[in-house]
């Protein structure tokens, strides 16, 4: 027998994973989960060194090199020395950078919505008061340098848009 706690997470994943499967797919895909990420990051939050934004992804320094070369290249972002340190980097998106984000966020926000119009005002109202608690959940499995406070659940939900 299992705990009503394993069965839910059994559950709740596979749901949880296609809905963003399915809604990436249906949007743009010119971006892998952690250019989109890092994207996000910049847009919302503004430059950030290098060492900052391979910590809050989880990945080493030459890992983050190269995920911003490639927004690099594809105009999504620049690099500019740091101001307050010689050595480090910052990065910032650039205007492409955020008009690419707004329209992939409008895009993705459109298809949660034409899915949304399928279901009943009950089953909305369930996902709406649902909202707390799965924000909760990415809360506690976001990692934020020790130096900065914690995102609310508003910036965590929109990391990866």
């Amino acid at each position: 027998m299992t705990s009503p706690i394993v069965d839910l997470a059994h559950r709740l994943w596979p749901v949880v994973f296609r809905l963003y499967y399915l809604v990436r797919r249906e949007t743009s895909q010119a971006l892998t989960p952690t250019q989109g990420s890092v994207l996000s990051e910049l847009v919302r939050v503004g430059p950030s060194r290098m060492s900052r934004l391979a910590q809050l992804e989880g990945v080493r320094m030459p890992s983050m090199t190269d995920v911003v070369g490639r927004l690099e290249r594809f105009g999504l972002v620049t690099r500019r020395p740091d101001p307050d340190d010689g050595r480090a980097v910052l990065v910032e998106a650039t205007e492409e950078g955020e008009r690419f984000y707004a329209e992939l966020v409008a895009a993705r926000e459109a298809q949660m919505r034409e899915r949304l119009l399928e279901l009943d005002d009950e089953e909305r109202a369930a996902i709406d008061a649902a909202l707390p608690a799965l924000g909760k959940l990415i809360r506690d499995f976001h990692l934020e340098p020790s130096n900065n406070p914690k995102k609310s659940e508003e910036e965590l939900i929109s990391d990866e848009r």
